[in-house]
């Protein structure tokens, strides 16, 4: 059990880092600080920072994933799902904020637009990241407009298009250090559906 702790201690603790400042700023050595462990306790867990990312990438959608079932379960409004996305970011965005005292954006895009040229490894991971979030995206979309709720034709297009919104949103929030542009999210995204909030 003690090993399983440190293991999710020093992953929990790269996470923390790597969001906040980037891949190549965070050294093992302040890995192995911070989580209160030596190197030989990092390295019998992780042959590698790089697999270490991997695998903190992974378990930090494995965190979230039970909060993106609940809000995008088949049984709620379809456009209900997508609204109620919108607000779960700006909340893990607010609470970010607060801890790291300044906007951290996407983990997988900070940490893939770093990365993806030098490592398929860390390319791969956000790539499938990414596109899970995608597809929770399409299942609502395709919902509401198969429902007649949204005016929607190219339910693929459209989600595309809310997708790379959503990232670019997270994008400039980090680099300008203004939540608006993430809080702005359920506004614009409604407009982009052409719909009524309910």
């Amino acid at each position: 059990m003690k090993d399983c702790q440190t293991r999710q201690r020093i992953m929990d603790t790269a996470m923390d880092l790597i969001w906040r400042s980037g891949y190549d700023a965070v050294g093992v050595s302040e890995i192995c600080l911070r989580a209160k462990v030596n190197k030989g306790s990092f390295y019998h867990f992780f042959k590698s920072k790089e697999i270490l990312a991997v695998e903190a990438l992974q378990a930090s959608w494995q965190d979230l994933q039970p909060q993106l079932d609940q809000i995008f379960s088949a049984q709620r409004p379809p456009l209900q799902r997508i609204l109620d996305y919108c607000d779960l970011v700006v909340e893990i965005q607010e609470q970010r904020l607060k801890k790291a005292g300044f906007v951290c954006g996407c983990p997988y895009t900070t940490v893939g637009l770093e990365k993806c040229a030098q490592s398929e490894g860390i390319r791969q991971t956000v790539e499938r990241l990414l596109d899970q979030t995608r597809r929770y995206l399409y299942s609502a979309v395709r919902d509401a407009a198969e429902a007649g709720d949204i005016p929607v034709k190219n339910v693929r297009q459209t989600t595309q298009d809310i997708f790379s919104y959503y990232l670019g949103a997270f994008t400039q929030a980090r680099v300008y250090n203004d939540l608006s542009y993430v809080k702005c999210l359920k506004r614009d995204v409604k407009r982009m559906l052409a719909a009524q909030a309910a």
